[in-house]
């Protein structure tokens, strides 16, 4: 009896029904053939055994979306740029982001040659998660955002070997959601190619968190980006003061989500501009802005939009003072407090505000370092 053909293996393959997931595993569990043809109308593949990539990746066209939390090497993402040039989502996210990777996880991982194989092979790509793949720098990201002209959404947290240069390339793209998360060597200059280029025009969500470089010069750029729905300028360090937020924030209009948590240098100042001016507001996190009190509880009073406000580690203000604040919001949802404010609450376990119809929960907690650190 001749062996089965690939045709053959496909049609046995394509009667197993679609739900029935633990038997086309099984299948393609049999031989390396019969895991090949499995594969062959697979849209998407999530893979955390990079060695079978190689058996895998020549069968799979009509991939659109990879996955894959383990290190690779540029052998790996060229047989990738070869093999499914159709690709629209490239996730390449470690396993367990929030932990560091364990040592020399990532010492063999591809760099910016694998990735500009990719970039050049799969111009369709429209989102791309390149998270601590440590080794990634500018030639690869600027690669990426010259070939692929559909690009929305670029992940780039903790690629620390990006710089301006990249900011440049990227400036000149029509990006949505931007995370440069952890990416400290980028600079004023950075924020500024950003705001000056066509990506001023699309931007809608970025992240700049640890961006400790930059400063109000900088900053201030950003107030170009007049689409700009969601901001997080966590610990960007000392040099982000009320100077630099209140010219940003004056020219933001449609901003919905700011973080400006452990901004020492940012007080009441700011919140009075914000309160003001960003009448969309609906989330705003100010854990470890110490500086704040009352006067810039009540730059919120009556705001008609805000439905979050996150204020651990911050101590200046009474219990009367929040009541009051949260009364006059009708549509706040939670407050995040210190318990160590001036005045403590009247109630020890009291977890919610009445607003009206609805209720507005809050969280306490001692010692906000058990969140955030």
């Amino acid at each position: 009896m001749e062996p089965l053909g690939d045709d053959e293996l496909l049609y046995i393959f394509n009667k197993i029904p679609c739900y029935d997931w633990e038997d086309k595993r099984s299948f393609a569990q049999v031989s390396k053939r019969f895991m090949k043809v499995a594969y062959f109308g697979k849209h998407r593949l999530h893979s955390c055994f990079p060695d079978l990539l190689f058996d895998i990746l020549p069968s799979s066209p009509n991939v659109r979306k990879f996955h894959c939390n383990k290190p690779l090497s540029n052998n790996h993402l060229k047989l990738l740029a070869q093999s499914c040039p159709n690709l629209k989502l490239l996730d390449l996210r470690p396993a367990q982001d929030l932990d560091p990777p364990e040592p020399g996880e990532f010492e063999f991982d591809f760099d910016d040659d694998g990735l500009c194989a990719v970039a050049n092979a799969c111009n369709r790509l429209c989102e791309v998660h390149l998270n601590r793949r440590l080794h990634v720098g500018d030639a690869g990201i600027v690669s990426l955002a010259t070939s692929c002209k559909n690009l929305t959404f670029l992940n780039l947290k903790g690629c620390i070997r990006v710089t301006d240069d990249s900011l440049k390339a990227i400036g000149e793209s029509d990006i949505l959601n931007l995370n440069l998360e952890g990416c400290y060597l980028i600079t004023d200059l950075g924020l500024e190619y950003l705001a000056t280029g066509d990506l001023k025009n699309s931007l809608q969500h970025l992240v700049l968190t640890e961006c400790d470089r930059i400063s109000d010069h900088g900053v201030i750029h950003l107030n170009q980006i007049v689409g700009l729905t969601d901001l997080n300028l966590s610990k960007c360090g000392v040099h982000v003061t009320d100077t630099g937020i209140v010219a940003l924030l004056s020219q933001l209009p449609n901003i919905e989500i700011l973080d400006l948590s452990w901004l020492i240098n940012v007080n009441d100042i700011s919140l009075l501009a914000i309160g003001s001016k960003c009448l969309k507001l609906k989330e705003i996190y100010l854990s470890g802005c110490e500086a704040i009190t009352t006067q810039g509880l009540r730059a919120f009073t009556g705001h008609e939009a805000l439905k979050r406000l996150v204020l651990f580690s911050c101590y200046n203000f009474s219990w009367e003072d929040v009541e009051l604040f949260a009364l006059s919001c009708i549509r706040l949802e939670y407050l995040g407090l210190m318990k160590r404010i001036k005045t403590t609450m009247p109630e020890t376990n009291i977890v919610y505000l009445r607003t009206g119809d609805d209720c507005c929960g809050i969280d306490w907690d001692e010692d906000s370092r058990t969140i955030f650190w």
